[in-house]
Order: C-alpha cells, then structure tokens, then sequence
C-alpha cells in the first residue's frame, strides 16, 4: 500500500475510531445516570403502604375506594432526562361536614408511624401532609362536600407504572357492581382491580365502567340495592351512592360528562 492510502485509511479510520469511544462513552454515562436516579418502582411499596395506612385509620367512617399507581404528570430530572411524578390514591366519601373529623382521626391513627403536619383549612377541613420511605409524599385532603382524597406522590422519577390487573371472573365486587348496573339498566363495558396489603390483609377495590346509561338521579334509583343495615352516605349536591357495610364499601356514581356510570367496590382489611 502506498503511503498516500496510508495516509487516506488514517484520516477515515480516526475519525470513525473517535465516534465509536465517543459513542461508547456516552453509553456508558447514560447507564451511570440511569442506575443513580429515582425509579418509581422502588418507590410503589412506600405508596402503597402509605395510602394502605391513612385508609385504615380511617376505619369505619368512610365509604372506600383505592385506585393503582398512575403517571400523573411529567417532569426533568436532569437538562438530558425527563421523567414523571408518579401517584397512587385512595377515595373517601363520608356525610358532608364530616371532611374535618375524617382527616383528624387519620392524623391521630398515623402520627405514630408518620411524621404528620397539618396545613391551613381549607372549606372548613385542615389537610394532612406526611413524608414516608423513598421521598414519597403522603397527602390526605378535601376535594368537596363529603369527599376527601388519599394521595401518596413520588419525587420527579423514571420507570413506568405498573399494570392494573382484571379481576378474577365470579368475583363478589364484580358481581355486586354488575347488579347495581342492572338496576339502572346498563351492564359493565370494562374491569380492573387494585389491592394493596396491609396489616389485616389486604385492601382490594373491583372497580367497572358502565356502557353508555342514563345516570339521573342514582341515589333514587338504587335505594333498593343497598344493603339492610348498611351506612349509607349523604351524598349531598353529588349524584351518587356510597354505603359501607362492615369491611365493604360500595360506591356508584355518574360520570363527568353523565353518559356512563361508575362502579367501586372494596373489601377492606380486617
């Protein structure tokens, strides 16, 4: 080969050799970041456990239902990532006026696992706020009259959340939903499932949207498919029904836009 190819074959191959170490490095750097950020499902046992908690101290004096984690907003976690934030939640419905004493036995039944503060009122109810394993943030408030919200929230984080499983066929929340929905003339369009352990055993909500429904004036309408017995929620200006029968939780409500309905049934822990 004469030394002007020589010449040629060096100024290609150092270039391409520059690229690939270039390319190499920046592989190598972008598994270092990956490994040394937050990742949502290392934080998922400290939501679940979180909302776990603050449903227990609620006990009896709410009708439940909890929700799997979701990705709720997006967010940076450095000027070459993004990320998400990334939460988990639970629902309470109690008598309206009731938001405040609610949240105030939930504080008092966790201020012995959790470091809880409480913000100013807000309609007449004080927010707890708390911080739990993982950077996560443990939030319970009031949303409106008789409707208070459990939210644990991870830090800006990678990863993806996890699924949401269909409950198993025959299952008594899915029998009991479908069973409203016949009352109003409608049928289940879709199914999941979300459980969460705690120290009873676990929490599980069934939870089904209808096929398209008329959703008027539900509180009438499925007054007769409440339980003998049961505690039955006002469900105030709210078309809704929410009754809590021993560890069971029934809650049935029309969508956003009033076209389907929604069905929630929890089996708490015991």
């Amino acid at each position: 080969m004469t030394r002007r190819a020589w010449r040629l074959l060096t100024w290609i191959a150092v270039p391409v050799v520059a690229l690939s170490l270039t390319a190499v490095a920046a592989a190598a750097w972008w598994r270092w970041d990956t490994a040394r950020q937050p990742d949502v499902s290392d934080a998922v046992p400290a939501m679940r456990r979180a909302v776990a908690d603050a449903v227990v101290a609620a006990g009896a004096e709410a009708a439940v239902a909890v929700s799997g984690v979701v990705r709720s907003s997006r967010c940076r976690i450095n000027a070459a990532r993004a990320g998400a934030v990334f939460t988990a939640r639970a629902d309470l419905y109690t008598d309206p006026g009731g938001e405040e004493a609610l949240i105030t036995g939930i504080a008092g039944q966790l201020s012995g696992t959790y470091a809880v503060s409480r913000g100013a009122a807000r309609s007449g109810a004080r927010p707890i706020e708390a911080t739990t394993d993982r950077g996560v943030r443990l939030t319970v408030r009031r949303i409106s009259p008789g409707w208070v919200t459990v939210s644990a929230r991870t830090g800006c984080s990678l990863g993806t959340a996890p699924g949401r499983p269909s409950p198993p066929p025959g299952s008594s929340g899915a029998a009991a939903i479908t069973a409203a929905f016949a009352a109003v003339g409608t049928r289940p369009a879709s199914f999941v499932s979300h459980q969460l352990d705690c120290p009873g055993g676990a929490l599980t909500t069934t939870a089904a949207v209808s096929e398209p429904a008329d959703s008027a004036r539900l509180a009438e309408r499925l007054s007769a498919t409440v339980p003998a017995g049961a505690r039955v929620f006002a469900s105030g200006t709210s078309n809704l029904v929410a009754y809590r029968q021993g560890a069971v939780s029934m809650i049935v409500a029309a969508s956003d836009d009033g076209t389907t309905i929604t069905g929630q049934h929890t089996t708490a822990c015991r």
